[in-house]
């Protein structure tokens, strides 16, 4: 398909742009961004948030987080098993071209795991918190975990791009999934239950997003098996 192979080169251009702009400094910092051991402090902050913000029902929010992880990466997985695009650090093409400081990654990679997990969690955590500060400290860093997959040579820009938009779709339904089962709010959709389809009613921005990626994935199994 021309549009399909427009987009490829358009995203294969931007992916070498980005990755043949290192450094030294750089390399060393996203290769520490892009670790998940880096990370690990700040999970543990967000379950200390967690548990002291909903104290009894933390332990259940605090599942939650661990679903959203676990929902989020096996559904990119599913994602990267049904498109089979490589990564571009296993593209035979770009052999020689990349910048690879922490290697080459597993073979596939539409969509990346990583955005999709940073996104997700990302947005369960920011959206339980209540807080603006909060909800732009946690989608820049998506987003930095997001772009260190570029920076370092395993994944396209669209790649990157759509597993954040995944994120975002799963973490929103995390959280509506808390909202569904915290008593409180089932008390009020048992009595008010026109107001509660009124007020939770999907956002314009989620069914955009819902559409747009699924434009994208049947683009990509379009372009691999010439439907």
């Amino acid at each position: 398909m021309v549009f399909f192979d427009q987009i490829n080169k358009i995203d294969t251009h931007c992916l070498l742009e980005i990755n043949g702009s290192h450094t030294d400094f750089f390399d060393t910092f996203f290769a520490l961004v892009t670790s998940t051991a880096t990370w690990v402090p700040l999970y543990l902050a967000i379950m200390v948030v967690i548990f002291a913000k909903y104290r009894r029902t933390g332990f259940w929010v605090a599942l939650a987080l661990i679903l959203t992880i676990v929902l989020s990466d096996q559904i990119s997985v599913l994602i990267k098993n049904l498109v089979h695009r490589l990564r571009p650090s296993h593209a035979i093409a770009l052999k020689g071209l990349l910048n690879l400081p922490v290697g080459e990654g597993g073979q596939y990679g539409f969509v990346s795991s990583h955005a999709t997990n940073s996104f997700a969690l990302a947005v369960v955590v920011a959206s339980l918190a209540k807080s603006r500060l909060l909800w732009v400290t946690m989608l820049i860093w998506a987003a930095l975990n997001g772009f260190s997959r570029i920076y370092v040579g395993v994944h396209y820009p669209l790649d990157v791009l759509c597993g954040a938009i995944l994120g975002i779709l799963i973490g929103w339904g995390i959280y509506r999934l808390i909202l569904i089962f915290d008593n409180r709010f089932l008390r009020k959709k048992m009595a008010y239950a026109g107001r509660w389809k009124e007020k939770h009613k999907t956002p314009v921005v989620i069914t955009f997003l819902m559409i747009t990626l699924t434009l994208i994935i049947t683009a990509m199994l379009v372009g691999k098996y010439n439907l």
